[in-house]
């Protein structure tokens, strides 16, 4: 369970993508799904969210596609956070109740943490491409 530091000397805990139950992880992947066609179209018309001379294609996306990464970034944040320092444990009615520094701090550690490359393959085997702490070899194409 990976810790993070967040805004305003916060913290939290989040779940790893093995820890999460098969519900959740369709939940995030459902959401994901459907933000993923607006995060598309955004990075279709040159957005870079480390550029803020192109934040302004936020302002072309419909009230429809923005919900949609909301809604995505508020399910990653509500099934991925195991603990916190800010109490009760967020919600789908609370999360976007969060300061925005912190929401956003979370919902991008949570992507990172869901969207990391596992070392299992889907019967549950250690992947042999991945290499261990143990290994030298290099990963096999």
């Amino acid at each position: 369970m990976p810790a993070i530091n967040l805004p305003n000397n916060e913290s939290a805990i989040l779940k790893t993508r093995g820890e999460l139950s098969e519900r959740a992880v369709r939940a995030i992947s459902r959401s994901y799904m459907v933000a993923g066609s607006t995060v598309a179209k955004m990075a279709s018309q040159g957005f870079d969210e480390t550029e803020p001379s192109t934040w302004g294609v936020w302002q072309t996306m419909s009230d429809e596609e923005v919900e949609n990464v909301n809604v995505y970034q508020s399910v990653l944040i509500v099934n991925m956070v195991s603990s916190w320092s800010l109490g009760e444990l967020p919600t789908m009615e609370n999360v976007q109740d969060l300061p925005s520094g912190l929401f956003q701090a979370l919902a991008t550690a949570c992507s990172d943490e869901f969207t990391k490359v596992a070392d299992f393959s889907p019967d549950g085997a250690l992947d042999p491409k991945v290499p261990t702490e143990n290994s030298t070899d290099s990963v096999v194409n």
